[in-house]
């Protein structure tokens, strides 16, 4: 939970970052899921009601977890978040979330192509 904060913000002050850009949070590696209670995964969804100030409601997010703990947190928090006006799935493969997240882009490019 100490790590989650930081990482938010450093993200929000990456020069390269653009509000309403869409986000991937990749859980293939992670190791430490099972320190995460529900009173977490809430206090996560809150920073990111917070954070949407800063970055824009107009942006998907798309969570990648391999491992059944993860998929089960990643899950929680995209039930949790459903009242976050950002849309959030959860994938197991990053080939679907990364489809998903171009998914508009590519439309957009072939209506304007």
């Amino acid at each position: 939970m100490a790590d989650i904060e930081p990482t938010w913000k450093a993200m929000l002050t990456n020069p390269r970052f653009r509000p309403g850009m869409n986000v991937l949070w990749d859980f293939r590696k992670g190791t430490h899921a099972i320190e995460f209670s529900s009173g977490d995964i809430q206090n996560i969804v809150s920073m990111t009601a917070e954070h949407i100030k800063q970055r824009g409601a107009q942006y998907k997010l798309a969570l990648v977890a391999t491992k059944d703990l993860f998929f089960g947190l990643s899950k929680m928090f995209a039930a949790y978040g459903d009242e976050i006006p950002i849309d959030i799935r959860v994938f197991r493969s990053m080939e679907e979330a990364l489809d998903w997240l171009n998914a508009d882009s590519s439309l957009k490019q072939s209506v304007h192509s």
